[in-house]
Formats: C-alpha cells, sequence, structure tokens
C-alpha cells in the first residue's frame, strides 16, 4: 500500500474526510473537498475509496465499535462505579483523541443509508445498553439509586456531547476532564438519602 511519510495513503484520505465531515457536516463536503485536502488526483483517490458514504460507514462503525468492544470487556463482577470510571474515562479519552472521528460517529450517524444505518444505529444502541447494564447492576446491590432511563439518558449525554467542547490540548487533559465527568456522574447515580421524618 503506497504510503506518505509512513502513513498509508487510506488513513491519510479517511482522517481527512473525517476532519472535513466534523468541521462542514457531511453533507456539505464534496469529493473534491477530499481530494484537494489529501493532494489526489481523482483517479487516485477512488483508488483507496469506493464513495462518500462508504468513508463515512468506515469513521463511524469503526468508532463505535471500538466503545462497543471496550464496554463488553468489562466484567459484571466489577464494582458498578468503577465501571462507570471506566466506561467514561475510556469515552473521555477517546474522544478526546480522535475528536473529528467521534463527532463525525455521533453527529452524522443520520447521514448513512439502508443497512449501513441500520448496522450503525444498533452499535449505539449496543454501548448505550452497556451503560444501562452498569446502571441496574449498582441499582441492584445498592450502590446506585433505582434505574431511571431519564437519568441514563442524561448521563450518557453529558459524555457523548463534550466532543461539542473538549479541548484535547486544552488546560485539562482528558484525564482529569474524566475525573470530573465520572464524580459527577456518580453522584447522580448514588442512593436517594433517606428522607427524614418531619
Amino acid at each position: 500500500m503506497e504510503k506518505v511519510l509512513g502513513i498509508p495513503q487510506r488513513t491519510r484520505v479517511v482522517r481527512a474526510a473525517a476532519e472535513l465531515f466534523a468541521e462542514r457536516g457531511y453533507h456539505a463536503v464534496a469529493m473534491s473537498d477530499i481530494q484537494q485536502a489529501v493532494g489526489l488526483g481523482r483517479g487516485a483517490l477512488y483508488h483507496h475509496i469506493r464513495s462518500k458514504e462508504d468513508l463515512l460507514y468506515d469513521i463511524v462503525r469503526e468508532y463505535i465499535a471500538d466503545l462497543v468492544e471496550f464496554a463488553a470487556g468489562l466484567s459484571r463482577d466489577r464494582d458498578p462505579r468503577e465501571r462507570v470510571r471506566l466506561l467514561g474515562s475510556h469515552l473521555i479519552e477517546k474522544i478526546a483523541s480522535n475528536k473529528p472521528e467521534l463527532t463525525v460517529c455521533f453527529r452524522e450517524v443520520q447521514s448513512l443509508t439502508g443497512e449501513r444505518q441500520g448496522e450503525v444505529v444498533k452499535l449505539h444502541a449496543a454501548y448505550e445498553r452497556a451503560w444501562r447494564d452498569v446502571y441496574v447492576d449498582g441499582a441492584e446491590v445498592g450502590v446506585f439509586r433505582p434505574y431511571d432511563p431519564i437519568v441514563l439518558k442524561a448521563l450518557v449525554g453529558m459524555y457523548f456531547h463534550s466532543f461539542l467542547w473538549i479541548k484535547p490540548n486544552g488546560a485539562l487533559r482528558p484525564a482529569e476532564v474524566a475525573d470530573r465527568l465520572n464524580s459527577m456522574a456518580l453522584q447522580a447515580l448514588a442512593p436517594m438519602p433517606p428522607t427524614e421524618a418531619v
């Protein structure tokens, strides 16, 4: 495979596409924009990819599949609070390390069509289900409040939407951002204190 500075051409094309999709939105990017970004002619570009949607699918599927795989590897015997910390930290590190790709992953799923969209939507659901399992497991052993789907959506959304504001090279390292979000999540999940009799 042809490489530039040790990076395979296809990897360069996917990275450039992710940056353009994240910056402008999938539908606003033309194949000519990607060609220009990587300095390839039309024929050379199509040697590495088949279509713009193929690029979108590859970006979205790779990153959500990675999140699902990590979540599936966490033992349900592990303390649910520790699982929340691990899931949260992994997600924030992944977003910070691959911000354009994760921006596309969270924002452009509906731009896929047919079976591809269905597959990716299922992967997103599987990832959210992993968070739900942690919450339910924690509730069952008394370390979390009873399961509430609204609380779950709020917590997962808090992590997901960090792609809008996180700065990979900002004053706070991604691990510090993760620690703060994990602390907020665990406070929100903690059992409600018993009400005092009046």
